[in-house]
């Protein structure tokens, strides 16, 4: 995976059009772009988390009282 965090803007940009984002407003894209950096920049923290020891949380919990 590419690193997301230096996404330049312009590739910014191609993928929100690619998704189908009106990228005609730029002074949204731009905020729009910083809070994808901003996101970005988070999810690269938690992926340096070392969680090797960690057991994954039970976030299943199927009704046993019928649906």
């Amino acid at each position: 995976m590419a690193d997301a965090e230096g996404m330049s803007k312009e590739v910014f940009l191609r993928m929100a059009a690619l998704q189908g984002v009106d990228t005609s407003d730029a002074a949204r894209m731009e905020q729009l772009y910083e809070h994808v950096q901003d996101v970005m920049g988070a999810v690269a923290q938690v992926r340096k988390l070392d969680l090797g020891d960690t057991e994954p949380a039970n976030v299943f919990s199927p009704r046993l009282d019928g649906p």
